[in-house]
Formats: structure tokens, C-alpha cells, sequence
């Protein structure tokens, strides 16, 4: 635009105006046709980890940092050394395939992290490599225009160019000093997956033609030395030089085999002792710094998929390092003679010089393959179970209460998916590309495999879960219709009435469907911890175990070049957390009709807003940064704080360990995508902290940036104990309304206040306990105690509230506590709602515990009323960040809370007062942390109660564990 400008000067000034006016329009047309990337938000799962497979892995030249692409549409940057999750990089996504990541690369100095794969396809019609700062994990620069997917991205050791191979096309390099293209070469045959520099300014790369190409590199451009026809096998998918820049190593995909060539002349000089390697393939290859051969792959053994280790210009004896189950599909040496791996689990790890492990990381995902006969429905498909790999027995999970748990067996009332049927033969559907139905193949795309089925008690269709989708085939084997899944599909099943599709999915989740159109319904993600779930509709609708709201969350692009916001469903909690409507959904078949029954039992008309109007800040920390040291009590916290909607921002926080430490009121104008850079100076303790901000507009609190950070300056001397607790505690069991009377509430707060009451001059200097109990809990008795704790807790004290008997929910879903004094007809008037209880916590300025045990059994609002007890929205509200409780919670869900005169208390006391006495520090350290009590009481009312009790805790992610208690 600006050379036409240029060229229009020269032209007489009437001819001149309508040029411009022209080019302007031209211009304008073009920009608003070009297509963007998807504006609305994107549901997607976060359990800040990948959620699916792990295709490649870079590390910087220091090895401090590791970076991992995945096909969840997201890279990853860690702490090598404690696993800690630094950075995620979001790039634009869209729907399917769009934003899957297949490559992964980090400049020398750890400085920018460069990604791609299926990259920008979907609105520029060409693939992108991006450019991402690490540190700020702002998307800095895209690298766009190539023809193909973005296979594989290596860096030259010196940091000076870039290389990526692209599909069928061939080979691109650029200098990393401008991003310049230097060089190309698209005379490929095939698909190239490999990519690797010497140290001598040579590049070689593999590619299923079957040849490894070797250049030179230099400013001037690319210089094909020498190509060769590899001969270990007909499809080269990875390479790697030796230290030395004599050698390089070759691993195939076609076949269990590793070549390694003289790399001057590509001259074959041998291959490595595979004995013992017979099936898969070993495609993924290194060099250790001490110059030992790594190879890596689908080679599966009777212990996993290992990594054999070849010694240094001996390629005869060699070690198996064991890594898992699962297939290794990236190796990076690290300087100090280890390798970080990473696996389709997704996981990846650490494997030290000596060949034990060092730091892993987990998925959080639960494995559904070994449920492909083993995924159960109850006839109603609103209770599932589900076989995971690792794990005898099944878990289950019951819609109508939110009841999960794991079970030995399955009931009868179960029912595994039917494979066959009478007329219906299906073969080839496990693992085959090919299925049949009675001899004809049933239609599917090219290279789409199926592996899972289950026909319809009607035997009229039959469900094939494949790699891509959910399918319903008539009995005559026609196409009905096709869902599009989110990853593999590993088991189906239909329901016995034969209204719903249920599928498990490789992206830990399972869904629902409407048999009679693929429709989706429902989802269901539990994490692999067995404790934390969420449900959600396909609108965002969603209800949640504590701490499992988190798990979901809107992307939200903004354009090509700028790397994607998420907000968490936390952000939404009060649009969004409508655990009536999920209720709804099996029963009408639609989201639509669900919300609209909802809102009548609700008594208006309610629907949640967009998430793009109601979208609160985005903060970043840019320093200190993640893991840092300080020695002085006193630190400089920088951050850029933004309002993505453009409304301006009205606070923000500063805690410590979960503590509000410093709060400000800047009102800065929101200026969207452009951030407001800010410096508060924050006193903090001398010991290791976890550091958070949180910014808040008209919309809400953000969600937290945090940093941990090590106190490196001298060691404290012991001190006598410094900090006060504050004890308020409440047990409501003798009501004025006999049908609501409790045995256990008052005494189950006299006993905890009791165990409190110990702690003086142990883990404190004092205490201070207010007791409310029965006849005196009154609705004004617990506001004025909730207003003296939050008056007397300082920032160095601690604060427990205890609360003991009835709560309910009313039919819009808000709970009330109960005093003894309720009025059932007249609940929020005589009822106490939590919202003042949230008021409290979030005012406390020292750390704060809540234990809450009001989900005890009877017919408390009457078969009148809709109102049903469940806590877990409670937990997760009281327990994000903005309020940062850790809160304590009898059950879970729906579930009652057990008492017995044997007990004399209610089973989530009795474990409450043993673990605090000391039960819970089974290490027997002295002290008892609340991560320490969390498990005691867990295991301890599971065994009281058989099992029919689950307590619960949520916990902010701004808080690190601490002791609470000391004997």
C-alpha cells in the first residue's frame, strides 16, 4: 500500500484520488475477505498437562528448560529439573485438526520456542511455524506461506538457522538472526519427519523416499553434498549426529532397524545389535553427550517400550532403559549426560547418565484402552463404568447423584457392549482399517481405523468408534451418521433403552450422543486421580467435583498473530455452574429443551452471556521469574495486566501463600490485546513462597499468574511460635424444628474447637476459640462470629472456621446454612447464606481453613420443594483464588454425611480430631500439614463409613502445602 501510494503521487490529482480511492477499497475487500482464525471460544480440557500424545520435545543448550508438542494444540515449557510447568503457549486454533502441533524447537538460550504442525491452514490456506518468547509466552513472530504441515523443526547448534520439514514438501532454512529464508529444497519424494544439524554447519534430513540428504548451510543459501538410499529400511524417520560430527545414526518406521552412516559421505558404516528387537521399530534415534547411541520407538517388550542404549563406537553392548508402557516418540540428550524422552501416554521424563530416573510427569488422562469390552452402561446409559489401564476392577460414575468410586466387580444392572448379534456379523473392527458387516465393508475415510463397537439393542444399527469419529451403520451396513471425536475412540456402548451413544475417548473424557442423529450431549472428564471430574454441555453448561471446574475452559483466539487466551469455567462460575441443567440433558435429549426445563423449575429465564462479553483480565508475571531466588524481604513484582474485552480494570491483588498481601486500584483503561505493564513492591517472608496476582474488571477476578520462589538468604534462627489461631466453630444440631434435629453437630464443634485449643505455645503463640452451639447458633450469633474473625486475624495468623449441621440449596442453586433458628418457608430470610461466609474468607488476611460438614441425611426442603444439598459448588467457590480457603468438606456432591453413636461424632469429625492429634503425620515428623490431614481423613471415613462417604478438599493453586498442627 505504501509503494502504491508512492506510484500514485505521479499522477494528475484527479486521476490520482481515484486510484487511491480504488487501491483503498481493493485493500479493505481483501483484509475483511481474508479469512481468521475462529472468534468464538473453544471449549477445550486443561489439566496442566497434555491430553494428547507428546510428537516432539526440545531443550535448551543449558538443559534447563524442556518444551513439548502436543496434539492437544498446545506447547509446553518446563522446569527440567522439578517438572514445574513454566509457560503454556497457546497458538491460534480452530475445530479438528486446526492447531495440532507436530514440531517443537528452542534457540540455544532457552530465549524463543518455535512450534508447528497443522498451523494456520484453516484461514491463511498455507501452514505457519510460530515464534514464541518463553519467558513472557507471547507469540512474537509467525514464519508463514509453507505449502505443507510442519513435520519436524531443528535449530543449528550455534543458534544461527532454523530448519523445518514440511510434509511432501520438501525442506525450508532461515537465519534466525532476521528469520530470513535462506534456502530450500522441495524435491522430495515423500513425507519428511527428521531434521538434524552438526556443529559444523551441516544439516541432514530424512524423508520416506527413502533418502537422508546432506548440506551445507551458510547466509549464501542451501548445498545439497550428498543424498543416499538408505538400506536398514524404505521409510527414514529421525537422525542424529554424534558429538563429534563423524557419525550419524538413522532410525526407521517401517521396520525395527537403525543404520549409521559416515556423515561426510552418508557412506553406510554399520548398524547396532538389535538382538532381542523384533517387532515395532526403534524410529526415534540421539546421541548422548558422552557420545552412547539412544534408540527409541514401538519396540514393545514384557516390561514396556524401552530405550536401548548403545556404548560410545560400540554398537555391540548395550543397556535397556525402561521408560513405561508407552511408545517413545522423542529423544533430546541433555548437557550433563542424561536424555528427556516423551511418550504417546502423554508423559515425558528424565533419564539420568547412569540410566535411573530423574523428574517424570504424568498425564492426568485416564487410559480407556482396555475398555473396548469392558466400558458398562445401566439400562438408563446415565451410569457408566469403565475398565482403566494399570487398574483391576472398574470405576463408576452415576449422572443421578454425581456418585463416582471404584468398585472390585460391575452390577448386574451393567451391561458391557454387544459385538455380536443375530444377522450381524462385524469383523476387522479391532484395530482395522477395513471393517465388514456380513461381508461388506462398512465405509469409512482413508486411513481412519476402527477400534471400538457396539450394537443396538434394537439390532437395527451398530456403533464403530474410530480414529477420528463416532459412526452409526444401519443394519444393512449404511451410513447413518458420523460425529467428529476428539481423539481415538477406544470403547462405545449404547444404552439399554436405546436414547443414547456413550464413547470413551483417547483425550481422557467420555461422551454422550443422542443415538438418533450423533448429537452430542454430555461430556465427562474424570482425572486420573480418581477424585476430581467435571461434566459439561457442548454450550459450556457444567457442574464439577471440588477442585475439577478447572479442568475446562474456553480458547479464545485473538487473530493470527497473537498467541490464544484460556480462562477457566471458574471465571464463569456463576453463568455457567448449572448442575440442573446437566441434570437435564439425558432426560430431554437436548441442551436446548434441558435449559429451558431448568429455568421453569428455576422460575425465570436465564442464559449465560457469551464468554467473549463477560471475559475477565489476563495477567502475566514478567518478574521474578518462575523458580527464582530472593535474599531480602522486600521484592519488586513487574506484571502486564490486560482486559481482553476492553473494560477497564477496577483491582489488583498481590498474595503470598495464598494470602492477600497488597491490594491496589489502578482503574486502568482497558486497551484490549495491549497490556499495562505495572511494579508493586511486596514484603515477603523469609522462606520459600508461592507468589500470585490476580487483576479484576467489572466481569470478575482473572485467573492467578503465580511463581514459586526460594528464599536464599540466611537461615532463620528458631523462634518461639509467632502467629495466633483463630477458631470459629459452629455445630447446629438442636433445631427449633424437631424434624431437623442432629445428635452430633454440637459436639462434633466442641471436639474440634477442643483439638484446636491444644495448639498453644506448640505451632502457635496462642489461641482463640468462639464456640456456637445449638440453641446459640443463631443466624446473628454466627454473622457477628464471621465478623470477629475476620477482624482479628492479621496476615501472620491463621484462621479455621468449622461448621457443623444442615444446608441446603435452594431452587436457583445457592446454598444455605442452617442455624437453629431456620424458618424452612422463609429460607432467605432465617437462613444463612454462604455468600457471607465467602465475604469473610475472602476478607481474612492470613491463611484460612473452612471445614464444612452440612450434607446430613432427610427430606429437609420436602417433596414440594426442588432444593437438593450439594456442596461441591461451594468448595470450588470458596477455594479459587480470590478467596483462597482451604476447604474441608464432609462429601462430596450429593452424597450424606454418616454419624454413629459409636462414634460419638459425625465420621468426618472423629478422622478431623484424630488427624490434627496426630494420626495424620504418619511419618511421624512432628507436624501435620493439610495435605498430610487431607489423606488421613480421605482413607480414614472411607474406612469408617464402607466406603459410602468420600470427604473432599479443595485446595487454591496459590497455596503450598503447610503444617496446621504440632504435638
Amino acid at each position: 500500500m505504501r509503494a502504491a501510494r508512492y506510484w500514485a503521487r505521479s499522477l494528475p490529482m484527479r486521476l490520482r484520488v481515484l486510484v487511491l480511492t480504488i487501491l483503498v477499497l481493493l485493500f479493505s475487500f481483501t483484509h475483511v475477505a481474508a479469512a481468521t482464525p475462529p472468534a468464538e471460544p473453544i471449549l477445550r480440557i486443561e489439566t496442566g498437562m497434555h491430553t494428547a500424545l507428546i510428537k516432539r520435545i526440545a531443550v535448551d543448550a543449558l538443559g534447563r528448560y524442556l518444551a513439548t508438542a502436543s496434539d492437544d494444540k498446545t506447547c509446553r515449557v518446563w522446569d527440567i529439573k522439578t517438572g514445574e510447568q513454566l509457560r503454556v503457549l497457546r497458538p491460534p486454533i480452530g475445530h479438528e485438526y486446526e492447531g495440532r502441533l507436530y514440531s517443537v524447537a528452542m534457540s540455544p538460550d532457552g530465549r524463543y520456542v518455535f512450534c508447528g504442525g497443522w498451523s494456520g491452514y484453516g484461514w491463511d490456506k498455507a501452514h505457519s511455524v510460530y515464534v514464541f518468547d518463553r519467558e513472557s509466552g507471547q507469540l512474537v513472530r509467525r514464519l508463514t506461506g509453507l505449502p505443507s504441515v510442519v513435520n519436524h523443526l531443528a535449530i543449528s547448534r550455534d543458534g544461527a538457522y532454523l530448519a523445518a520439514v514440511l510434509g511432501e514438501d520438501g525442506l525450508r532454512v532461515w537465519r534466525l538472526s532476521d528469520l530470513a529464508l535462506v534456502g530450500q529444497d522441495r524435491d522430495y519424494k515423500g513425507e519428511s519427519y527428521g531434521a538434524a544439524f552438526d556443529g559444523k554447519g551441516h544439516l541432514a534430513t530424512a524423508c520416506y523416499d527413502g533418502a537422508v540428504r546432506l548440506y551445507r548451510v551458510a547466509d549464501t543459501g542451501l548445498t545439497l553434498l550428498a543424498k543416499t538410499q538408505t538400506q536398514g529400511g524404505a521409510r527414514p524417520f529421525s537422525l542424529a549426529f554424534s558429538p563429534d560430527g563423524s557419525q550419524l545414526a538413522v532410525g526407521f518406521t517401517d521396520t525395527p532397524a537403525v543404520t549409521v552412516l559416515d556423515a561426510e559421505t552418508l557412506g553406510l558404516l554399520g548398524a547396532p545389535n538389535l538382538a532381542g528387537v523384533d517387532n515395532g521399530n526403534l524410529a526415534t534415534v540421539a546421541f548422548a553427550a558422552d557420545g552412547s547411541l539412544l534408540a527409541a520407538g514401538r519396540w514393545v517388550t514384557d516390561r514396556g517400550c524401552p530405550i536401548r542404549s548403545f556404548k560410545p563406537s560400540d554398537y555391540v553392548q548395550y543397556r535397556d532403559l525402561d521408560t513405561g508402557k508407552s511408545a517413545v516418540v522423542a529423544l533430546c540428550p541433555l548437557p550433563d549426560g542424561g536424555v528427556a524422552y516423551g511418550t504417546v501416554a502423554p508423559r515425558w521424563g528424565v533419564l539420568r547418565p547412569d540410566g535411573s530416573f530423574g523428574m517424570t510427569r504424568s498425564p492426568a488422562i485416564q487410559d480407556y484402552r482396555s475398555s473396548v469390552r469392558a466400558f458398562y452402561l445401566d439400562r438408563t446409559g446415565e451410569t457408566v463404568g469403565y475398565a482403566v489401564g494399570g487398574r483391576k476392577g472398574v470405576y463408576r460414575f452415576a449422572l443421578p447423584g454425581r456418585d463416582l468410586r471404584h468398585i472390585d466387580a460391575v452390577t448386574p444392572d451393567m451391561a458391557a457392549p454387544r459385538t455380536q448379534a443375530a444377522g450381524l456379523t462385524v469383523a476387522g473392527w479391532e484395530g482395522g482399517r477395513t471393517p465388514t458387516l456380513n461381508g461388506q465393508p462398512l465405509k469409512m475415510k482413508d486411513f481412519e481405523t476402527s477400534f471400538s463397537l457396539a450394537i443396538a439393542p434394537d439390532n437395527r444399527r451398530l456403533i464403530l468408534g474410530t480414529s477420528w469419529n463416532v459412526r452409526a451403520y444401519g443394519a444393512d451396513g449404511a451410513p447413518l451418521w458420523q460425529t467428529p471425536a476428539p481423539d481415538t475412540v477406544w470403547a462405545v456402548n449404547v444404552s439399554g433403552d436405546g436414547r443414547m451413544v456413550v464413547a470413551a475417548m483417547g483425550d481422557g473424557s467420555i461422551r454422550w450422543y443422542r443415538l438418533e442423529d450423533g448429537r452430542e450431549l454430555l461430556s465427562y472428564f474424570p482425572n486420573a486421580d480418581g477424585k476430581r471430574w467435571v461434566l459439561w454441555t457442548p454450550t459450556g453448561y457444567y457442574d464439577a467435583s471440588p477442585g475439577g471446574e478447572d479442568m475446562i475452559g474456553w480458547n479464545v483466539n485473538n487473530g493470527p498473530d497473537h498467541a490464544a487466551d484460556f480462562f477457566p469455567a471458574s471465571r464463569f462460575r456463576e453463568a455457567y455452574h448449572r448442575p440442573d441443567v446437566v441434570d437435564m440433558v439425558p432426560r430431554a435429549l437436548d441442551e436446548d429443551r434441558a435449559l429451558a426445563a431448568a429455568n421453569v423449575a428455576r422460575g425465570g429465564d436465564v442464559r449465560a452471556p457469551s464468554v467473549l462479553t463477560a471475559r475477565p483480565p489476563v495477567v502475566e508475571i514478567l518478574s521474578p521469574a518462575p523458580g527464582g531466588g530472593f535474599a531480602a524481604p522486600d521484592m519488586a513484582v513487574k506484571y502486564a495486566v490486560r482486559s481482553p474485552g476492553g473494560e477497564d480494570i477496577t483491582a489488583v491483588r498481590v498474595l503470598v501463600d495464598g494470602a492477600r498481601v497488597l491490594e491496589q486500584r489502578p482503574n486502568l483503561a482497558g486497551r484490549g490485546l495491549e497490556p499495562s505493564v505495572l511494579t508493586s513492591n511486596v514484603a515477603l517472608p523469609e522462606r520459600d513462597v508461592v507468589l500470585s496476582v490476580v487483576a479484576e474488571n467489572k466481569n470478575g477476578p482473572s485467573a492467578p499468574a503465580t511463581v514459586k520462589l526460594k528464599w536464599t538468604g540466611r537461615a532463620a534462627a528458631p523462634a518461639a511460635p509467632a502467629s495466633k489461631l483463630y477458631v470459629l466453630a459452629i455445630g447446629a444440631g438442636a433445631y427449633a424444628d424437631k424434624s431437623l434435629s442432629l445428635t452430633y453437630p454440637a459436639k462434633d464443634a466442641q471436639d474440634f474447637a477442643a483439638a484446636m485449643a491444644l495448639q498453644k505455645g506448640k505451632l502457635y503463640s496462642d489461641v482463640v476459640v468462639r464456640t456456637l452451639t445449638d440453641e446459640a447458633a443463631t443466624k446473628e450469633a454466627i454473622l457477628n462470629g464471621l465478623d470477629w474473625i475476620e477482624r482479628q486475624t492479621t496476615q501472620h495468623d491463621v484462621a479455621m472456621i468449622f461448621l457443623a449441621g444442615h444446608g441446603v440449596n435452594d431452587k436457583n442453586g445457592d446454598y444455605y446454612f442452617l442455624p437453629t433458628t431456620v424458618e424452612l418457608e422463609k429460607l432467605r430470610a432465617s437462613g444463612l447464606p454462604f455468600m457471607e461466609v465467602q465475604k469473610t474468607i475472602r476478607n481474612i488476611a492470613g491463611k484460612t481453613l473452612f471445614f464444612v460438614d452440612t450434607c446430613h441425611s432427610g427430606s429437609i426442603m420436602g417433596a414440594s420443594r426442588r432444593g437438593m444439598t450439594d456442596v461441591n459448588g461451594v468448595i470450588n467457590e470458596l477455594s479459587s483464588a480470590g478467596n483462597g480457603a482451604i476447604v474441608f468438606a464432609a462429601s462430596t456432591g450429593r452424597q450424606y454425611s454418616l454419624e454413629k453413636p459409636d462414634w460419638q461424632n459425625g465420621a468426618f469429625t472423629k478422622a478431623l480430631v484424630e488427624g490434627v492429634l496426630g494420626k495424620a503425620d504418619v511419618k511421624r515428623t512432628g507436624r501435620v500439614t493439610f495435605k498430610m490431614l487431607d489423606l488421613y481423613i480421605s482413607e480414614r471415613v472411607k474406612e469408617l463409613t464402607g466406603g459410602e462417604q468420600t470427604p473432599t478438599t479443595g485446595v487454591p493453586g496459590t497455596v503450598e502445602d503447610f503444617p496446621i498442627a504440632a504435638y
